[in-house]
């Protein structure tokens, strides 16, 4: 019997985030015995719930081994707990997932440095630019950099991480093929060609706000060390912070002004121990003799083009060269940014904010939407340009 129809059996009973199935294995020994013991044994079990033991009864084996196939159909990979190329770091948790679905190739965590990095959706300039800097710099002296592919600082983080050539994983509340911010559905693609998307859900589940505090522990679970850019005082970030405490993690953040709301749960955190880091090094140098990193860093104060420079467009005489794209299927935001660029004139952040009235993470959201298409290219500063033809 394929062990992993086993475990997405159980997981299914269990649900996410358990604790269980570590007492089922201490009394059965494997799974399969526990299969084989049936209802009546599984009734006797004081520490399953009786949702649980109605839940092995009624999704059987064959279930499992159908979902099995519709994940594989879908191109997903199933990681489970006997298989080698689990994570250790996952699996010396007391709930460690049963079950992992991937999408991409699961970079090797347990033998690089692993970094965290997580913050709101509703990031400063500062925080966004932070975010994106020290993936980057991290990434460049051989870490793997997790976050959890929503918005704002996670964005960020994953995006200096592919700034960098480096691996990237997306750790996801929901099933890994859900239109979950469709925004960023372009920057997953990216991440699963260059490191995994990966998620204790299976395909079909829809991305609910009770997933993610759950899905949180795997975020720090996977890593050595996480990063805290920004966070308000009821932030998930700080449920993620509090994971790494309790799994032994070190837990870093960066200090904000007292006048940011978002630096609320970062100082706050500081206050409690976390360890301050104003620089990549910071996180770095506490790593430097367990792992070979590419090191001494030299942080930059700006972060540099994502791509070469493009050959300006050729304007043809009594008007300026303006391609036509179609932008349908772009957010708002996106449309409104790339109207706000002119030609290939770079205009900086500010000036994008005052002429279009939107915030600076919504500008910054809608910069990534128009970069991972090749619309847009980014300059140092915090600068952008519509990309030559």
């Amino acid at each position: 019997m394929d062990s992993r129809v086993l475990w997405l059996w159980l997981q299914h009973a269990l649900g996410a985030g358990s604790r269980k199935h570590p007492l089922i294995l201490e009394k059965f020994g494997d799974l399969e015995t526990f299969w084989n013991a049936g209802p009546a044994v599984w009734n006797e079990q004081a520490y399953l719930t009786p949702k649980m033991r109605r839940a092995l009864k009624t999704f059987t084996l064959d279930d499992a081994q159908g979902l099995l196939e519709y994940a594989e159909k879908l191109g997903q990979q199933i990681l489970t707990p006997d298989m080698p190329a689990y994570p250790e770091k996952l699996r010396v948790l007391p709930d460690y997932p049963c079950a992992l679905f991937i999408k991409g190739q699961m970079p090797p965590v347990d033998y690089l440095l692993t970094v965290a990095m997580v913050g709101t959706r509703k990031a400063t300039y500062d925080g966004l630019h932070a975010a994106r800097r020290f993936a980057r710099e991290i990434a460049k002296a051989g870490a793997i950099i997790v976050s959890g592919g929503a918005l704002g600082v996670d964005t960020q983080a994953h995006l200096g991480a592919l700034d960098a050539d480096a691996y990237t994983v997306c750790v996801l509340g929901c099933g890994l093929e859900q239109e979950y911010l469709m925004a960023n559905a372009d920057l997953r693609a990216r991440i699963a060609r260059f490191g995994a998307l990966i998620s204790e859900y299976p395909p079909g589940t829809v991305a609910m706000g009770s997933n993610f505090p759950i899905r949180n522990r795997i975020i720090s679970g996977l890593s050595d060390a996480v990063v805290v850019v920004e966070a308000a005082q009821k932030s998930g970030s700080l449920i993620t912070a509090h994971c790494a405490l309790d799994q032994g993690r070190d837990v870093f953040a960066i200090p904000g002004s007292v006048e940011n709301r978002n630096a609320c749960g970062t100082n706050a955190l500081l206050s409690d121990g976390a360890i301050p880091a104003s620089t990549p090094d910071d996180v770095l140098r506490y790593y430097e003799t367990r792992y070979q990193l590419r090191v001494p860093m030299q942080p930059q104060v700006s972060p540099p083009s994502r791509t070469a420079a493009a050959p300006k467009p050729e304007k043809r005489p009594g008007k300026p060269a303006k391609p036509a794209v179609d932008l349908s299927q772009f957010s708002d935001a996106a449309k409104t940014l790339y109207e706000a660029l002119d030609g290939d004139k770079t205009v900086t952040m500010d000036k994008l904010c005052a002429d279009t009235g939107l915030p600076v993470y919504k500008l910054l959201a809608a910069a990534t939407e128009l970069e991972l298409m090749g619309l847009i290219e980014g300059a140092s500063g915090q600068r952008y340009r519509r990309k030559g033809k």
